[in-house]
């Protein structure tokens, strides 16, 4: 990048990552986040092979050029370095990684199931590698790279989720946001529960993608504020409709913040068990 337009990826909102370290002890997790606004002015300013040069594998930059529509070509890009960044961060807190490891040395492929996943194969055996997920939404993307599973979403705050909220939202769940997070509007608390159980659906290793309406918002645990942004945490139980009744029901914990219009939920599967509690 040129010096009077660096890339400004910045760390996770402070408030989202002081509940992970409050609720998720144990677990090694960073992240990235970035504006795509900057990014596309990075773009449109004929900066995209430099970028493709510094952030992406070869394959990766092929995959770019077949990206014509904008906005997909602009959040795939984003989603990207994001994720590099958070891994490269993640391994280089490694004995093993080599000093010199780069972005592009490092690919990240899709699953079948289609989640993302980090391939490393050129790099020592013992090294391993994080759990990632990356997500976006108008103008920011962001991504993790955890020790364990993880799932993260970030959703700006919509009046259009209030007219589809029968598609993700139950009268229950709706009762229990108004008398727990009574402070807040009730377009922030949909999206607050939009992510979250976007996060869960990304980050659950489940023999069958869970439905909006099949995961069910059961408690909620205030954190407290970090700079005035509103963050909790979300228990979510799921259980299997196609399973046998006698299966045990699955309990999900999730952070949520606010932050600057967007609300961003993190999933995480814990690196100790909480007693009583049944993570998938």
């Amino acid at each position: 990048m040129t010096a009077d337009r660096p890339m400004r990826l910045s760390p996770l909102p402070e408030s989202l990552v002081f509940g992970i370290n409050k609720s998720f002890d144990g677990t090694r997790l960073h992240g990235a986040m970035l504006d795509l606004d900057h990014l596309r002015a990075l773009i449109h300013n004929g900066q995209e092979k430099t970028l493709g040069q510094e952030w992406l594998h070869r394959e990766e930059q092929e995959r770019l050029q077949t990206l014509h529509y904008e906005k997909r070509h602009l959040e795939w890009l984003g989603g990207r370095i994001c994720a590099k960044q958070a891994s490269l961060q993640y391994l280089h807190g490694k004995p093993s990684a080599p000093a010199a490891l780069r972005a592009p040395q490092l690919q990240i492929m899709t699953a079948a199931s289609g989640r993302p996943f980090l391939d490393h194969s050129a790099l020592p055996a013992d090294l391993g590698r994080p759990h990632i997920s990356i997500s976006h939404s108008k103008r920011y993307a962001l991504a993790v790279a955890a020790s364990t599973p993880c799932g993260i979403d970030i959703q700006a705050t919509s009046d259009a989720l209030g007219r589809v909220k029968d598609r993700f939202c139950s009268q229950e769940e709706e009762e229990i946001m108004g008398r727990d997070l009574k402070k807040m509007q009730p377009p922030d608390r949909l999206t607050l529960l939009w992510a979250a159980k976007e996060a869960v659906k990304k980050g659950a290793e489940l023999a069958r993608m869970p439905g909006f309406l099949d995961l069910a918002l059961t408690h909620i645990q205030d954190i407290p504020e970090v700079d005035g942004l509103t963050n909790c945490l979300f228990t979510l139980d799921y259980q299997d409709s196609h399973q046998e009744s006698g299966n045990p029901q699955l309990q999900f914990q999730v952070t949520v913040c606010l932050h600057q219009g967007y609300g961003i939920g993190l999933y995480v599967l814990p690196a100790q068990p909480c007693p009583g509690v049944n993570h998938a």
